[in-house]
C-alpha cells in the first residue's frame, strides 16, 4: 500500500511561483517565497491557464507560444512548465528528457533536489528502481519537509521492489520521521517479509501498525489493514488463538470489515467453536453479495449449522446461498452485454468535468444505476483508473478537434466577410484619396515658408499680423494715401500718426514670437505631410497586399481541415481501441467475479446434495423395511 504523495502539480506550482530555475540568462527569484514576474504575456496566459486546472489549453498555448518565439524571458520556467503537463498526460519519456536537461544546464540548490526527487519517483513508478536509487542518491539537503519525509519511504519501497528486504529495513531503522509515513512503510515491509516466510520479522512489523495510535481516517483504515494481514497471516500458520482477536481489532463498519468477520468466523471454526463462528458470519449475510467475503459467508453459515446438526437450518440457508448467486449471476450477465454495448464507459463520464485536468481529476463517484456497485469495483483497479484516464483524454481531445473543425468554418467565413467588406470599401477609399496629394500639400508649405523668411529678412512686421491687425493697417495706409488727406487738419493727420504707430510697435513687439509660432507649424506641418505619405503607402500596401493576406488565410484554414480529418479518424481508431481495452478489463473482472460465484454454486450445491444424501440415509436408517417385524 502506498500512501499518497503531494500532488506534482502543487511541487510545480511551487516552482514557477518561485522563479523556476536560473539557466543562462534566465531571471534568478533572489526569495523562495517572492513570487516570479510574468514578463511575457504568452507566459502570463498560459499560467493562468494552468492554475485554473485547465492542462490542455495550458499545454497547447505554451507549445504555440515558444514554437512563435513568444517566451524569450521565461524559457526555463516554460520547459518546466512544459515537463510537468507531459507528465499530468502520462508521457513520461517528453518529462524526464527535459528536468533532466534542465539540471544538466544547473539549478537552484531547492529546485535541483525536488527535480531529482520527481525523476526518481517517476523512475520508481515506471520500475526503473536501480535508476530511481541512483536519482534519489543525488538529492541534497534542500528538500522541503514534506518531501523529505517521503523520500525514506520511496528508498524502502525501491529496495523491496529489488528484493532488498534488509536494505530497506536499514532504511526504515535511520529514519526519524512522523508516525504516519512509517506506518506505511512497515506495513508495506511486513507484508513483504511474511509472503517471504520470514513470519516473526513480518508479524512484528504488522503488530505495530495494528496497534497504532490513529487521528485520521487514513491512519484508522492504515490501521485495520495491518490488523487483516497479520490475523490471516496467523490463520495460514493455523494459530487461530491468535488470529482471533487481532482480527477483532477491525474495525466493524470500515472498508475490511468484511473480510475481518470473515476470517474471525473460520478462527473460530478452527477452534470447533461453530455457534461462535456464526455470529460474524449472520453479520456478513446481509451485506452486498458482490463482496468476496460475503459470498463466502453465504456458504460458510449453513457449513456451521451443518456441524451444529441443524440440517434443516443448513438447507434453507444453502438453498438462500444459492438464489443469491443465481440472482447475481444474471446481474453479472447483463452488466457484461452493457459493457459490450459501449453504454459502460460513457457512463463513466456522464457527471465529469470536461474542463479539469489531469493532475486534477480523479473519480470518487460513480453514476448512481444498476451498473453502479460493478463500476465502483471496476475503479478500485489501479489498471482500469490508469486505463479510464487515458479514455477520458481521447474523449477529450475529440471534443477539442471537434471544437477546432467548427471553429474553422467560422474563421473561414470571417475570412470571406472581410474579404467582402475589404472589395466594398476599396472604391470609397481610393475616392477619398484622389483628393488627397501630397506634393501639392508640400508645394503649398513651402511657399508659406518662403513668405515667412522673406517677412523675417525684411522684418516685416504686417505679415505676421492678424486679420484684424492687418485690416487696420490696411485702413491707415488707405487714408495716408488718399489726395486730400496731405490738406486734412492737422490736429487728424496727428492722431492718424499716432494710431499707426501704436500699431507697428504691436506688431513689432509680437513679431518674433509669431514668427517662431509660425516655423513651429511649419514643423509641426512638415510632420503631418511624412505622416500622410507613409499612412498613403502603408493603404497602398494593404490595397495590394490585404487580398493575398485573404487567400493565404483562407488557404491556411482549407490546410487544416483535412489535418483535424485524419486526426479524427487516428483518434477514433485509438478511442475504439482503448474502449475495447477497457470493456476487455471489465469482462475480465466480472467475468472473474461470475466464475467466483459459479464455483461458490458448484460448491453449495454439492454441499446441498450431500445433506439431502445424508438425510435420506438417516431416514433409511430408522425406518423398518416393508415387512420386517414390528
Amino acid at each position: 500500500m502506498r500512501r499518497g504523495p503531494p500532488r506534482i502539480s502543487d511541487w510545480l506550482g511551487w516552482l514557477l511561483l518561485a522563479g523556476g530555475l536560473a539557466v543562462g540568462s534566465a531571471p534568478r527569484a533572489a526569495e523562495p517565497v517572492a513570487g516570479t514576474v510574468v514578463r511575457d504575456l504568452y507566459y502570463g496566459e498560459a499560467l493562468f491557464q494552468f492554475y485554473r486546472q485547465d492542462d490542455f489549453t495550458a499545454l497547447t498555448h505554451l507549445l504555440a507560444a515558444r514554437d512563435a518565439g513568444r517566451v524569450p524571458h521565461h524559457e526555463a520556467e516554460a520547459q518546466l512548465l512544459l515537463g510537468g503537463l507531459y507528465l499530468s498526460y502520462g508521457q513520461h519519456a517528453r518529462a524526464e528528457a527535459i528536468f533532466t536537461r534542465l539540471l544538466a544546464d544547473g539549478a537552484d540548490p531547492a529546485v535541483h533536489d525536488r527535480a531529482w526527487f520527481y525523476l526518481g519517483k517517476l523512475r520508481y513508478q515506471r520500475d526503473l528502481y536501480p535508476e530511481a536509487l541512483a536519482a534519489f542518491g543525488r538529492i541534497g539537503g534542500k528538500l522541503p519537509e514534506a518531501l523529505a519525509a517521503e523520500l525514506p519511504m520511496l528508498l524502502a519501497q525501491c529496495h523491496m521492489a529489488g528484493g532488498d528486504y534488509d536494505g530497506a529495513q536499514r532504511v526504515l531503522a535511520a529514519w526519524d520521521a512522523p508516525d504516519s509515513w512509517l506506518a506505511y512503510a512497515r506495513y508495506n515491509l511486513g507484508v513483504a517479509l511474511v509472503r517471504l516466510q520470514r513470519t516473526a520479522e513480518g508479524t512484528a512489523l504488522l503488530d505495530r501498525v495494528g496497534t497504532m495510535g490513529a487521528a485520521t481516517a487514513e491512519q484508522k483504515n492504515l490501521r485495520d489493514k495491518a490488523n487483516l494481514a497479520l490475523g490471516y497471516a496467523y490463520l495460514q500458520a493455523s494459530d487461530a488463538a491468535r488470529a482471533q482477536p487481532v482480527l477483532g481489532r477491525v474495525r466493524l463498519h470500515g472498508p475490511f470489515a468484511s473480510k475481518a468477520l470473515l476470517g474471525e468466523g473460520w478462527a473460530r471454526a478452527m477452534g470447533a467453536d461453530y455457534r461462535g463462528a456464526l455470529v460474524p458470519w449472520l453479520e456478513l449475510i446481509d451485506r452486498d453479495l458482490m463482496d468476496s467475503a460475503v459470498q463466502e459467508s453465504f456458504l460458510a453459515v449453513p457449513y456451521a449449522l451443518g456441524r451444529l446438526e441443524a440440517h434443516g437450518s443448513a438447507v434453507e440457508s444453502y438453498q438462500r446461498a444459492l438464489a443469491g448467486f443465481d440472482t447475481e449471476i444474471a446481474r453479472l450477465d447483463q452488466a457484461m452485454d452493457r459493457a459490450r454495448s459501449g453504454a459502460l464507459l460513457p457512463a463513466l463520464l456522464r457527471d465529469d468535468d470536461p474542463d479539469l485536468g489531469r493532475w486534477y481529476w480523479h473519480m470518487d463517484t460513480v453514476p448512481d444505476d444498476e451498473d453502479s456497485r460493478y463500476l465502483y469495483l471496476l475503479m478500485a483497479d489501479h489498471a482500469f483508473q490508469e486505463g479510464f484516464k487515458n479514455y477520458r483524454d481521447l474523449v477529450a481531445l475529440g471534443r477539442h478537434l471537434e471544437d477546432w473543425r467548427q471553429r474553422l468554418v467560422t474563421y473561414a467565413d470571417m475570412v470571406e466577410a472581410r474579404r467582402t467588406a475589404f472589395a466594398t470599401r476599396v472604391p470609397a477609399t481610393e475616392a477619398r484619396l484622389a483628393t488627397v496629394d501630397p506634393a501639392a500639400l508640400q508645394a503649398r508649405r513651402d511657399r508659406l515658408a518662403d513668405e515667412l523668411a522673406r517677412a523675417v529678412a525684411a522684418h516685416d512686421v504686417a505679415v505676421l499680423a492678424t486679420p484684424g491687425e492687418q485690416d487696420r493697417w490696411a485702413r491707415l495706409a488707405a487714408i495716408a494715401a488718399d489726395p486730400g488727406f496731405a490738406g486734412a487738419d492737422a490736429q487728424l493727420r496727428v492722431r492718424h500718426r499716432l494710431l499707426r504707430g501704436v500699431l507697428l510697435w504691436d506688431l513689432d513687439g509680437q513679431f518674433r514670437e509669431r514668427a517662431w509660432r509660425q516655423r513651429r507649424t511649419l514643423q509641426d506641418l512638415d510632420r503631418q505631410i511624412a505622416a500622410a505619405r507613409t499612412r498613403l503607402a502603408a493603404i497602398g500596401t494593404v490595397r495590394t497586399g490585404e487580398p493575398e493576406r485573404f487567400t493565404a488565410f483562407a488557404a491556411r484554414i482549407a490546410g487544416l481541415v483535412p489535418r483535424i480529418d485524419a486526426m479524427q479518424v487516428a483518434l477514433a481508431a485509438t478511442l475504439q481501441r482503448q474502449e475495447g481495452v477497457l470493456v476487455a478489463m471489465a469482462e475480465r473482472e466480472l467475468g472473474a467475479r461470475k466464475e467466483r460465484l459459479a464455483s461458490y454454486r458448484v460448491q453449495g450445491r454439492f454441499a446441498l446434495a450431500t445433506l439431502y444424501d445424508r438425510a435420506a440415509a438417516t431416514q433409511a436408517a430408522v425406518t423398518p423395511a416393508p415387512g420386517a417385524a414390528r
